[in-house]
């Protein structure tokens, strides 16, 4: 009996753990099913994004001409309607300027003066390194045939001679010294070695009119020529030199005879030694000019080598003063343009405001200079505002156009719009600011301090989280091929129409427009 009732106990608990086990396993599909059911049900998604606040429209003030401010009229912050002016330039400024273009006008036309001159001057110098190249040609091809001989023979000659003029000087000199009854028991030998020095001159100067006719007939008259001119001064030399002697020779006799005193013979003597002097350089240099004119071949060689060279480098010359002459011809006309443009600004002092709106931007001061073009601030049109926001480039490809917007700023105010613009390619940014959307503030809300910096979040619709979990990671965008693009709020002189975005909805349809349209 007590074999059963164990038997029967076993059976319920066993049939009982069974019951938990279902229990259980019903309870976990619920929740299973209930966290399934949450998962899957869509809610309404949001990106985030920082800002600020910035005018629908604006523009940047420009100086249609350089200057120095001599007048502000409005400052920052003041209100300006469209056309008034802001600031006044200076027009002694502006006729400085046009005088200064018209001097450097002058200067660069000066300068191609002095080129075409150069070149005029260069051209007749090639014409004469051509000539000078030709002759050493000449002279090079004549050294292989002129005999050297005749020169060299008369090197010795000429030794000749001035051993004998000095041997006459050194005779003279030591007659001074002798009393006359020594002098009355030596025999004077200066009139055999003045006989020798005639002799030997009248060799030399025989040769080398004979090297000087040959020189002609195969050099030219020119060499010819030069090589006389130098004879004739070797000559001339040598006259002298023997009008000395003859006197001494003379007065030597005079001495003799007691008509005069020896010392009579020492200034003569002076006299002599420095005549001998100036022969013996006629010497060297009638030897030197005629070694130069003819020359060993090689040093013709190097001769031709030098002419050439120097037609090189005139040939050379005259090519960098073509290309100089180029760029001078370049820089006239870039003075030209500048004193065209200096014309055409004479009298534009004004700068006006482009549109109707607040100066801002940096304050423009008396004396400051601008140049032509430039930005010298900036209106902002204010009657209506946007939200100039960043967002990541993960989250750029949810941005559409038309998405609604729900934004904080920092004293908690709460702004509210619509995306109406954003960069056509992820990775681009407005140029030289930090933002990709633009959103157009709405109703009562568009009255926020322009440059507030706001917290934006915008509505990119319904999705649940297992959506959000399965969707596949984004990519990092390529760099795009335009980094920048140009900001759509701002007044530009030239249309430039804004790309319009996805869902064929463009930033016209939503209230902003380009440049000239006042976006």
């Amino acid at each position: 009996m007590s074999e059963q009732n164990e038997f029967d106990a076993s059976e319920f608990d066993e049939e009982a753990l069974r019951a938990r086990r279902r229990q259980y396993g019903l309870v976990a599909a619920a929740i299973a099913l209930v966290v399934v059911a949450i998962f899957a049900i869509p809610w309404r998604d949001h990106v985030t994004a920082s800002g600020r606040v910035a005018p629908q429209r604006w523009a940047r003030v420009h100086s249609e001409a350089p200057g120095v401010v001599r007048e502000v009229a409005r400052t920052i912050g003041q209100s300006v309607e469209e056309g008034e002016v802001i600031a006044v330039l200076d027009y002694d400024e502006q006729r400085d300027a046009l005088e200064a273009a018209r001097l450097a006008l002058a200067r660069e036309r000066q300068k191609l003066a002095d080129l075409e001159l150069r070149l005029r001057e260069n051209a007749i110098q090639r014409e004469g390194a051509d000539a000078v190249a030709k002759a050493a040609g000449q002279r090079a091809f004549v050294a292989g045939r002129v005999d050297g001989s005749r020169l060299a023979a008369l090197d010795p000659i000429a030794n000749a001679t001035l051993e004998g003029v000095r041997s006459f000087t050194a005779e003279v000199r030591g007659e001074l010294s002798k009393n006359r009854s020594a002098r009355a028991g030596e025999v004077f030998k200066g009139e055999d070695e003045y006989q020798q020095v005639r002799d030997a001159m009248a060799r030399y100067s025989e040769r080398s009119a004979a090297a000087a006719d040959q020189l002609t007939r195969i050099a030219g008259s020119e060499a010819g020529r030069q090589l006389n001119f130098e004879l004739e001064d070797l000559r001339f030399a040598y006259d002298r030199v023997d009008h000395s002697m003859e006197e001494i020779l003379t007065k030597h006799e005079l001495v003799d005879r007691g008509f005069l005193a020896p010392v009579a013979l020492r200034e003569l003597c002076i006299e002599l030694e420095r005549e001998t002097m100036e022969l013996a350089h006629s010497f060297r240099a009638f030897s030197g000019i005629a070694r130069t004119l003819l020359g060993s071949p090689a040093e013709q060689n190097e001769r031709v080598r030098s002419a050439d060279e120097s037609r090189r480098i005139l040939e050379s010359e005259s090519e960098r003063l073509i290309a100089e002459r180029t760029s001078v011809a370049s820089d006239i006309a870039t003075a030209e343009l500048a004193v065209r443009s200096a014309e055409r600004t004479q009298g534009k002092t004004e700068i006006r405001a482009p549109i109707r709106g607040t100066l801002a931007g940096e304050a423009l001061s008396r004396f400051d200079a601008v140049s032509a073009n430039a930005s010298v601030g900036m209106v902002e049109d204010a009657s209506q505002q946007v939200l100039k926001v960043h967002v990541e480039e993960t989250d750029l490809r949810r941005i559409k156009i038309g998405q609604a917007v729900e934004s904080r700023a920092r004293d908690g105010h709460v702004l509210r719009g619509i995306v109406v613009w954003r960069t056509p390619l992820a990775g681009q940014q407005v140029r030289d600011q930090a933002w990709n959307v633009l959103i157009r503030l709405e109703g009562d809300n568009a009255s926020a301090e322009l440059g507030q910096k706001v917290m934006a979040s915008i509505d990119v619709g319904r999705r649940s989280l297992l959506g959000r979990w399965l969707e596949p990671a984004g990519e990092v965008a390529p760099a795009p091929r335009i980094a920048f693009v140009e900001d759509p709020t701002e007044l530009r002189k030239a249309p430039e129409p804004v790309v319009a975005v996805q869902e064929g909805l463009s930033s016209e349809r939503h209230g902003i427009s380009n440049g000239t349209g006042g976006g």
